[in-house]
């Protein structure tokens, strides 16, 4: 049975063997979007048409934002009249995931992929440090043991004025499949041979928001270092503060940058990690100065 733990880039090399071969996966899929949304829906449907075994298992709610943050105690689950394979839990996509795959995946099998997605809008640049779509990828790696690698994956929705709507359920199935086909042509990265060598990585995929059929194609991307996300807080009478959202300048970044490929109609796929450690950062000299 899988254990919540911290586990190390060792324990985790001998897990998810299944992600190497070519048969069936074992996917926890799970969002920040609510176990009811059309992208978890369209994305579950088309993992299972291409044959791969999937428990969905997500926020009963919008969790949207909630990063990798964990709900303690008690945690209600429902599992769906429908689907014996569908869960919604009254917490944080990071507590779905662990739950998911201690207490809710059966008992002789375990994930070899965590899936979090479709999310309703894009997650690039600074903005990953809050996203829950990430967030609960993420946590497969860092809250499990053995670790599992994960995929999240954000869908843009169209720059107009009707933009806070839902994108459309046809649109999400093109990004589901597509995204389906993307799992089987890069599964193999986590491995070398048949042997998992990534299980602390996740791939963080941007759909831009035309037809997929019309995408100029898939490239690798940094992670950009700016974010549409700016925000101001406006006093009430009643002493509380509401969040605004604040328009800039639009902002450049580094060319290959999923914020810039996205702009230019890319799907991006991001490999990142939950180490928040700054190699590039000179830590010599930092040592040097504490040592005074």
């Amino acid at each position: 049975m899988v254990a919540a733990a911290v586990a190390t880039d060792a324990a985790g090399a001998d897990a998810s063997a299944g992600l190497c071969g070519t048969g069936p996966l074992e996917i926890l899929l799970t969002n920040d979007d609510g176990f009811e949304a059309p992208g978890i829906r369209a994305l579950y449907g088309q993992l299972r048409a291409a044959g791969h075994h999937v428990l969905l298992v997500a926020p009963a709610t919008n969790a949207s934002g909630t990063s990798s943050s964990f709900t303690w105690g008690k945690v209600t689950v429902t599992r769906s009249v429908d689907d014996a394979n569908v869960y919604g839990i009254a917490g944080t996509p990071a507590t779905a995931v662990v739950l998911g795959a201690t207490a809710l995946y059966p008992a002789d099998r375990r994930p070899d992929l965590v899936i979090s997605g479709i999310n309703d809008g894009t997650n690039t640049g600074s903005l990953l440090v809050l996203s829950g779509t990430v967030g609960a990828a993420l946590a497969g790696t860092m809250l499990l043991d053995p670790t599992v690698p994960g995929v999240a994956v954000n869908a843009e929705r169209p720059q107009t004025p009707e933009s806070k709507q839902s994108l459309p359920a046809a649109h999400l199935d093109q990004v589901a499949a597509h995204l389906t086909r993307l799992i089987e042509s890069t599964r193999g990265w986590f491995c070398d041979g048949s042997r998992v060598v990534r299980p602390t990585a996740v791939l963080n995929i941007n759909y831009p928001s035309r037809p997929v059929a019309s995408v100029r194609g898939v490239k690798v991307a940094t992670q950009g270092r700016t974010t549409d996300l700016h925000l101001d807080f406006e006093p009430a009478t009643d002493g509380t503060y509401e969040s605004q959202r604040v328009k800039v300048p639009a902002q450049s970044d580094a060319a290959n940058s999923d914020n810039a490929l996205l702009a230019q109609g890319y799907v991006t796929v991001t490999p990142i990690s939950a180490a928040l450690d700054q190699r590039a950062v000179p830590a010599r000299d930092l040592q040097r100065r504490l040592g005074k």
